[in-house]
């Protein structure tokens, strides 16, 4: 390991795991101690331990800290990509989720089943839409001057007034719009697991489509989404990344007709955006002219959503909300604005459809 933790701690204060389980072994710093012991082979491949580096949102938050910059989110992802045979079998949900995101493209049966499994966990604030919103647009001819729109599971199939949105507003400020039928899931829950099989076979399709259309940007509702877009090697290597734009930053300088909001409002940074890419300030340049403005995470606070994590662990993913609500609570805010797909699902599930919503439903 080119880095050893120094245990300083500066990271137990912004860890979410941490601050919701006060455990030792499930903070940045003790799975790194772990994470070492095991690489001088101190320490034996079990279950505990699998499910110890499981246990973690990969935030992100730890590394911003780090007085090292020690990068531990890729030390458990390296890990979880080498134990995935493994770990697949104690992951069932997070396995079963991410294989029907592989495969489902424009089969809403596969996704109704999946949303039944998922009403057997927990109950959910959302429901599909009728239609897949890519089976429900024309397809588009390639062209270098169009922006195209990397839709995403959520929007495709939960969300599909925000796809129809943003092609409205891009319309609006006179772009073409391009929107590749044949994409599918950018393989971020696949990689976050640690399955590189899936992500890397998802990547592959997306990358034969938008280069072939080889647009002149790429936009995506979705923050997790915009994320692995940017960083995913395969992305990168094949120029996708450099196209991809992060849609708050996009439309920030633009002039576009907002909602009239009289009430307060305030912004939930994604983990992505935030701790990722450092993107906050735009989506709350975007709100302050949108309405009444209060702050509820100066800092960011994670919702414990986090793709897989709030499968995998359910009673912990809440426990991270409740410190989230408390926040969003004392900020007296009506509604909350997100851009994250996962974490507008867990924002709803807990507060309401009504209260939760995205970025683009500031846009009259």
């Amino acid at each position: 390991m080119d880095k050893t933790c120094i245990k300083c701690g500066r990271c137990l204060a912004v860890c979410p795991v941490y601050k919701a389980t006060g455990q030792e072994r499930l903070s940045p710093r003790g799975k790194n101690s772990l994470i070492e012991l095991f690489q001088e082979g101190l320490l034996p491949s079990s279950l505990s331990f699998r499910k110890t580096l499981s246990a973690c949102i990969l935030c992100g938050q730890c590394t911003e800290r780090c007085v090292l910059s020690i990068n531990t989110p890729d030390r458990i992802h390296k890990l979880r990509t080498s134990f995935w045979p493994q770990q697949k079998r104690h992951l069932y949900r997070a396995w079963l989720a991410e294989q029907l995101l592989a495969s489902f493209h424009k089969e809403l049966g596969i996704w109704l089943r999946f949303l039944v499994l998922l009403n057997q966990i927990k109950p959910l604030p959302i429901s599909p839409a009728p239609k897949p919103f890519l089976s429900q647009i024309s397809s588009s001819s390639p062209s270098p001057s169009s922006i195209a729109i990397f839709v995403g599971c959520g929007v495709n199939f939960i969300y599909p007034s925000l796809g129809q949105k943003l092609i409205n507003i891009l319309t609006a400020l006179n772009h073409r719009v391009a929107i590749p039928q044949e994409q599918t899931c950018c393989g971020l829950m696949a990689y976050t697991l640690g399955d590189m099989q899936t992500a890397l076979k998802l990547a592959q399709k997306n990358i034969a489509v938008f280069s072939q259309l080889n647009p002149e940007a790429i936009i995506t509702p979705c923050a997790s989404c915009y994320h692995h877009l940017k960083t995913f090697p395969p992305y990168q290597e094949a120029g996708i990344s450099a196209k991809v734009v992060e849609i708050s930053q996009f439309l920030v300088n633009k002039n576009i007709p907002l909602a009239s909001l009289s009430e307060k409002i305030t912004w939930h940074d994604p983990c992505h955006l935030r701790f990722h890419h450092q993107i906050w300030k735009e989506p709350r340049t975007l709100l302050n002219r949108a309405g009444h403005f209060v702050e509820s995470s100066p800092q960011g606070q994670c919702c414990g959503h986090g793709g897989s994590f709030a499968l995998n662990f359910p009673d912990l993913s809440k426990e991270i909300f409740n410190r989230r609500k408390k926040a969003i609570e004392e900020s007296k805010a009506k509604f909350i604005f997100t851009s994250c797909m996962g974490c507008l699902i867990q924002l709803q599930l807990h507060l309401g459809k009504e209260r939760v919503r995205h970025i683009l439903d500031i846009f009259a």
